[in-house]
């Protein structure tokens, strides 16, 4: 290489699998990236595959003129680690929510076991109202918080497999204890101190239930909603605890 190339050189044309921090939105995490691979405010970059601000995991970014590769990268299958917790629901369906429904959960492994596995044929599942789906010229999140009515539109999905790795009984306290310093560290207007206020309301020793499977998914396959799903198959409320996502096509850590 020549001794004339800089480090803009280097990242130009480049696709980096960053890791997002839970907490971070999306805007942090590239001005984050920016810092750490000292680029210029000039240098353009993007990224392939959202992730929403409670989330950690892969996202591809793409630098200078790979930012052309986006499309194609968006369609890469994903591979999560997601943890459920069963008891509670929330207008978002994870812990960055007001919640709307709590209650202490007794369920057997292999019931929950049979339901974990059986998500995998799942078809389709519906955007999760807090996302930026576009519903009648506006995205779904901006509809929830005026309190419109609007169809919420579903998602073909396809999910490959479902790998159960873990069944925790646990309580709302100590889920609390690692959540809410991460909602606490979310910029932007997300509702966190009302959302902290209505977690803070509820019994802290209440028994709820962990499940944590690894999932490997089409892209688009929202983990919220298959929370969602998993908890309707189960009779109990339920919401994407943790998300994890270890790859992007052929992009890992």
């Amino acid at each position: 290489m020549s001794a004339y190339h800089t480090q803009k050189d280097l990242y130009s044309q480049y696709i980096f699998p960053f890791w997002k921090l839970p907490g971070e939105t999306l805007a942090v995490m590239l001005e984050r990236f920016r810092q750490e691979k000292n680029l210029s405010t000039e240098e353009k970059l993007t990224y392939a595959g959202r992730l929403d601000p409670m989330a950690e995991g892969i996202v591809p970014i793409l630098v200078g003129g790979a930012r052309f590769q986006k499309d194609t990268l968006l369609g890469l299958e994903k591979v999560y680690e997601l943890t459920v917790l069963l008891g509670a629901s929330t207008d978002s369906a994870d812990m960055l929510g007001m919640v709307k429904r709590s209650e202490s959960v007794v369920l057997e492994e292999d019931h929950i076991q049979r339901v974990a596995r059986s998500l995998v044929s799942i078809k389709e599942l519906p955007y999760p109202m807090y996302s930026s789906r576009p519903v009648e010229g506006k995205p779904l999140f901006m509809h929830a918080r005026a309190g419109n009515m609007v169809e919420v539109p579903v998602k073909k999905v396809s999910i490959k497999n479902i790998d159960l790795k873990s069944i925790e009984r646990t309580t709302f306290g100590m889920c609390l204890m690692a959540t809410i310093p991460v909602i606490q560290t979310v910029v932007g207007d997300f509702r966190q101190s009302e959302i902290i206020e209505t977690w803070q309301e509820q019994t802290m020793d209440t028994t709820v239930i962990l499940v944590t499977f690894s999932v490997t998914a089409s892209s688009g396959t929202y983990m919220r909603s298959l929370a969602e799903k998993m908890g309707e198959s189960l009779g109990v409320p339920a919401l994407a605890y943790r998300i994890v996502r270890t790859s992007v096509g052929e992009y890992k850590k």
